[in-house]
C-alpha cells in the first residue's frame, strides 16, 4: 500500500491504483503528518465489475449528483458511475464509516468526444473516492469547504463563494500583492485541534490544480460578492452559519455524518471571524481586506 497524508488523515492506496499515471499528483502528499483516522483504498478485480455494479444498482439510491448515484448498501455505501467522456465505468464500495474503500473500474480504452479518439481512462478518484473521503472526514472532526485558502503571516485566510464568484481570483490577488502563499484553490479541509481551527491543502482540487500538503491556523473566513465598489463587513454568527450552509460539502445521505457536520459548522461560525467582502477584484480590495483581518 502507498501511504499519503492530508488534513490529519492518512490515505492508504493499493499499489496498482497508486501507480497509475493520473494518480501521480498524490506524490506531493508523501510527507508524514500526525493523523487521527485512516482511509484505505483498494483496487477491486475488474472481472467482477459488471456483476457487482448490477447488484449495487438494486440497492436504494440516497443521492444523485448528476455524475454518479450513491446507494445505501445497508452494511456500507456504494457509488455507481457510468462511463462519460474520459472517465470509465466505476463502482466504489465503502464501509459504513468510509474507512475501507474498494474501487472497481473498467480500465479499457474509451472514446473521448473531446479528444475525438480512444484514450486511457482517467482515474475516478476525484469523482468518486473524494466524496467518500469527505464524508468520512465529518465523522472525525473534519469539515470540507468549497473555498480557496491562502497563507499570510503564518495564518490562513479562507475565501468562500459559489462557483464563478472569484475565490481563486482573490487568492491570486493576495499572492500577487501581499506575497501570500496559495495553498489550495478549491475544497480545502478544516480540522479543529485544541480549540484552534486549521486549514489544509488536500490531494484534490478544482480547475486551478493548486494543492499543497500544508496546514495553517485559520485567521478569518471571507464570503465574496462581486461589486462596483470595495466594502467589507463583519458577519454575525447566524450570518456566518448561513454562509457555511451554502459552501460546505455535505453528505446528505448520512444522518450521523450530518449531525457531526452541523456541530462543526456551529463551532466554526462562532470561533472564527467571518466577513462579507463586496469587491472589484483589485489591489484596493486586497489592502482593505488585509487591514480589516490583520489590523
Amino acid at each position: 500500500m502507498q501511504e499519503y497524508f492530508f488534513a490529519n488523515y492518512r490515505l492508504l492506496i493499493d499499489e496498482k491504483l497508486a501507480e497509475r499515471k493520473d494518480m501521480k499528483y498524490l506524490e506531493g502528499f508523501r510527507e508524514s503528518m500526525p493523523f487521527a483516522h485512516t482511509f484505505t483504498v483498494r483496487l477491486g478485480d475488474e472481472a467482477e465489475l459488471n456483476q457487482r455494479y448490477e447488484d449495487a444498482m438494486q440497492t436504494p439510491v440516497v443521492c444523485d449528483t448528476g455524475q454518479f448515484l450513491l446507494h445505501d448498501a445497508r452494511n456500507g455505501w456504494s457509488i455507481t458511475m457510468p462511463a462519460f467522456d474520459h472517465v470509465p465505468k466505476t463502482l466504489v464500495l465503502s464501509s459504513r464509516d468510509y474507512s475501507d474503500i474498494t474501487v472497481y473500474l473498467d480500465d479499457t480504452k474509451i472514446f473521448s468526444n473531446l479528444a475525438n479518439r480512444y484514450i486511457d481512462p482517467a482515474s475516478p478518484f476525484p469523482f468518486c473516492v473524494r466524496p467518500i473521503c469527505e464524508a468520512g472526514m465529518t465523522l472525525c472532526e473534519g469539515l470540507p469547504l468549497h473555498a480557496a485558502l491562502v497563507e499570510k503571516d503564518g495564518y490562513g485566510v479562507v475565501f468562500l463563494g459559489p462557483s464563478g464568484m472569484g475565490k481563486s481570483t482573490q487568492a491570486k490577488l493576495w499572492e500577487k500583492y501581499l506575497d501570500a502563499d496559495f495553498v489550495i484553490g478549491d475544497r480545502p479541509g478544516f480540522h479543529r485541534i485544541d480549540g484552534v481551527w486549521y486549514g489544509y491543502g488536500m490531494p484534490w482540487d478544482g480547475k486551478d490544480n493548486i494543492r499543497r500538503q500544508k496546514s495553517v491556523p485559520v485567521k478569518a473566513v471571507v464570503s465574496l460578492e462581486q461589486a462596483k465598489e470595495n466594502r467589507i463587513l463583519r458577519l454575525k454568527q447566524t450570518e456566518a452559519m448561513q454562509v457555511l450552509l451554502k459552501q460546505t460539502m455535505m453528505p446528505m445521505w448520512d444522518k450521523n455524518a450530518m449531525n457531526e457536520l452541523f456541530k462543526l459548522m456551529g463551532s466554526m461560525s462562532q470561533e472564527i471571524p467571518f466577513y462579507h467582502l463586496k469587491n472589484k477584484a483589485d489591489e484596493e480590495c486586497v489592502e482593505l481586506t488585509y487591514k480589516e483581518i490583520f489590523g
